[in-house]
């Protein structure tokens, strides 16, 4: 069984209410071993895992290293040769693991992301992310009926609500950048496995249910925007940036109209993710930057924080831009 290879990582911060739930259903995979890294829980998560699940490798950090930094602590700490990622507030189906690890045994230079569903598992959350040429995310098939998106597929972007691969292959990517203290994390490390060759398929049989809804309050747009930034800063140049300026124009306006529409806040967080977001240094990713915008996404869900009629329009009109102006691009 592949699962007795695998080191199964969760990083937690406070999420006390579902580690019970979450590991029970993980330990019934029967996984080589499951790592809890506690980013300073004040909640009684620790003191629940040492009483129920002694089993559990767990590691207490002496201060909060955020989602990407305990989950590269929690790697380097892994014996597996697979390491898959998952959150806390989540529970898994039976077989998820072993579904989940069988195409890494099949294909080098690859991360694998499961069929991931709300909690209750009415909906889709997410199957993979779509990850935009001009920085954005989405998730995959939000809302979506549970027996849809039921086809393997190799796609943009994983979701680190859950993601497995190679542990040798994490460590060679070097894992998240800890730059992202939250949110968009999993977008860059998507990004730079484009840029390095890797391939990400989305594993539909493969199940886990994530309290999830979609919300974007105006201090989560401060991280999506910084993050957004960066990712462009770090792996286009000059030259693509140029090419890509109707879209990233159309990018601006849609992110700008949205921050405005949540008022004072919304605008604050805007321009303090833009200001960040350019002034943080970065090193330069090099790579073939054609063939990464290749395996890109250009279209954006139309259906995703609109809110009215007027809202699908100007999405509609969006995604033409982005079609044309990929298009020029990629060629």
């Amino acid at each position: 069984m592949l699962s007795s290879k695998a080191s199964v990582i969760i990083v937690t911060y406070n999420h006390r209410k579902y580690m019970e739930e979450c590991l029970s259903s993980v330990l019934a995979n029967d996984p080589l071993e499951v790592i809890v890294v506690d980013n300073m829980s004040i909640d009684g998560t620790v003191e629940l895992i040492e009483k129920e699940f002694p089993q559990v490798k767990l590691i207490k950090n002496p201060r909060n290293l955020g989602y990407g930094g305990g989950n590269n602590l929690g790697v380097r700490h892994a014996r597996g040769e697979y390491v898959v990622i998952l959150n806390p507030d989540t529970k898994v189906e039976k077989n998820w693991l072993e579904e989940l690890l069988k195409p890494l045994k099949k294909e080098e230079k690859l991360i694998t992301t499961p069929k991931i569903l709300t909690y209750d598992g009415s909906r889709i959350n997410t199957c993979g992310n779509i990850e935009h040429f001009t920085g954005l995310t989405f998730t995959r098939g939000l809302n979506e009926h549970p027996d849809k998106f039921g086809e393997f597929r190799y796609i943009s972007g994983f979701s680190g609500a859950c993601f497995a691969m190679r542990r040798s292959e994490y460590l060679e990517l070097e894992g998240f950048d800890e730059n992202f203290l939250t949110y968009m994390e999993d977008a860059e490390f998507s990004w730079r496995a484009h840029a390095r060759g890797f391939r990400i398929l989305y594993v539909p049989t493969s199940i886990v249910y994530h309290d999830y809804e979609l919300k974007v309050p105006p201090k989560k747009i401060y991280h999506l925007e910084k993050g957004r930034y960066i990712i462009l800063r770090k792996y286009l140049t000059w030259k693509e940036l140029l090419m890509m300026s109707p879209s990233l124009t159309m990018t601006e306006m849609l992110t700008w109209g949205y921050s405005v529409l949540r008022g004072v806040e919304g605008i604050k967080f805007k321009i303090k993710g833009l200001r960040d977001g350019i002034s943080l240094k970065v090193e330069k990713v090099e790579c073939d930057r054609k063939k990464l915008l290749k395996s890109l996404d250009w279209e954006t869900p139309e259906d995703q924080l609109s809110y009215s009629v007027v809202d699908r329009v100007i999405k509609k009109i969006a995604n033409f831009i982005y079609w044309m102006n990929y298009k020029t691009v990629v060629e």
